[in-house]
């Protein structure tokens, strides 16, 4: 990847030689500054301190930037040819990246594309820690819904997560499940590449090492997001179950980040919540109570745990993940849901199966807490308390508490 990075250097000086580069203008996509020449070759705009893919553009091209590295087949369209060409390149390139992010398993941030996202590292740490040690899992993917974009298609990203060689790959964006593996290969192999080659360590990444990688990040990662393409045949992002149901195994209400209910429902320690064999009751009779207050407790977590990561999101992404996946086993997949209600009330619930089914559980539910949510919270908890208790009698008879 460096003879890469250094091909492109060379063109760029080759096209740019003969070019009074005094007058040359470039517009900041991030913060709108007009940048004069001369640029920095790392592309980072002087005024924001971020990536800028016009600068890129303007230094390296779309034309030829891959004519000795690339394969014959493979070739970048020219944005100085017709109207026709244009148009062609336009649909086959799609901008569909928001954010792209490596952390470390042991909460090492090691690059982001783009600063108003830096948090979600942070986040997928945290959904990391609950994906593995709470629902041993895998973390998967999540749909997010934007509350600030007036397009419907807009308003939805799907965030994937891949993890590899210790090290957690972040792709926010409307690929599709081809399109986003391909991209986290290319990306991963290429990221290994810069440590091997140079004797990086990332657990004692210095500031130097950081900037390196994020400069030849950012110029890697916009050459894969204009070939993806071009590579990748597009197709629908789905899941492949095998399930047909949808279990309920627990879920909590909240309203400004204070929780009004919590139920865990999971007899079958699926949540592996129900391991405290290091507690032991003095007698029988304290038995009993020693269950229900290790449910009370797992109950308490689990919910802060979740009010946590809502409100990270909804702090920083003005937006809320509607769910999360995490991948049991082959086919096999946990789903943390989260629904916005009316009057700032947010119901959660963890469930096992087929996603599909969701709508159905939460009309079910939200069917018996609607007296409760249709007025804002006064932190008084009785007619919560008396949901809690009435919603638990119905699911016990719920066969499998399963929803189609």
């Amino acid at each position: 990847m460096n003879l890469l990075i250094a091909t492109i250097v060379q063109k760029r000086e080759r096209r740019m030689q003969n070019k009074n580069r005094s007058y040359i203008r470039v517009k900041c996509e991030h913060c709108g500054k007009i940048l004069v020449a001369p640029f920095h070759e790392d592309c980072i705009c002087r005024n924001c301190d971020l990536f800028s893919i016009n600068l890129f553009r303007c230094l390296f091209g779309n034309n030829d930037l891959y004519e000795d590295v690339e394969p014959k087949d493979f070739k970048f369209v020219s944005s100085k040819k017709v109207k026709k060409t244009k148009e062609k390149t336009k649909s086959q390139t799609p901008k569909n990246l928001r954010f792209y992010g490596i952390v470390s398993k042991d909460r090492i941030p090691i690059y982001y594309n783009d600063k108003k996202w830096k948090y979600f590292l942070e986040l997928t740490n945290n959904l990391d820690y609950i994906s593995t040690r709470t629902l041993s899992g895998t973390l998967d993917k999540m749909l997010i819904f934007l509350e600030n974009e007036e397009n419907a298609e807009e308003k939805k990203l799907i965030a994937r997560f891949f993890e590899k060689n210790g090290v957690i790959h972040v792709l926010i964006g409307n690929f599709s499940d081809k399109e986003s593996y391909w991209i986290f290969n290319q990306n991963s192999m290429y990221f290994n590449d810069i440590l091997q080659k140079d004797k990086i360590n990332i657990e004692k990444l210095d500031k130097i090492e950081k900037r390196e990688i994020s400069i030849k990040m950012n110029i890697f990662l916009n050459s894969i997001e204009e070939a993806v393409g071009s590579k990748v045949k597009f197709e629908k992002p789905n899941f492949d179950y095998i399930d047909n149901w949808l279990k309920l195994h627990y879920f909590g209400l909240s309203s400004e980040s204070v929780g009004v209910i919590s139920l865990l429902l999971d007899k079958e320690n699926i949540l592996k919540f129900g391991d405290h064999s290091h507690i032991l009751p003095d007698s029988e009779k304290n038995a009993s109570r020693l269950v229900k207050k290790v449910i009370d407790f797992s109950e308490s977590v689990l919910t802060a745990k979740i009010e946590a990561i809502l409100a990270s999101i909804i702090a920083n992404m003005k937006g809320y993940p509607r769910w999360i996946s995490i991948k049991a086993a082959f086919q096999k997949y946990l789903f943390l849901s989260i629904k916005k209600l009316e009057n700032q009330y947010y119901l959660y619930c963890i469930t096992e199966g087929n996603i599909e089914n969701l709508k159905s559980l939460e009309s079910f539910l939200y069917l018996h807490l609607k007296d409760g949510v249709s007025n804002k919270f006064t932190y008084s908890l009785k007619i919560f308390n008396e949901m809690k208790k009435k919603i638990r009698e119905i699911i016990g008879t719920i066969p499998e508490r399963k929803f189609y």
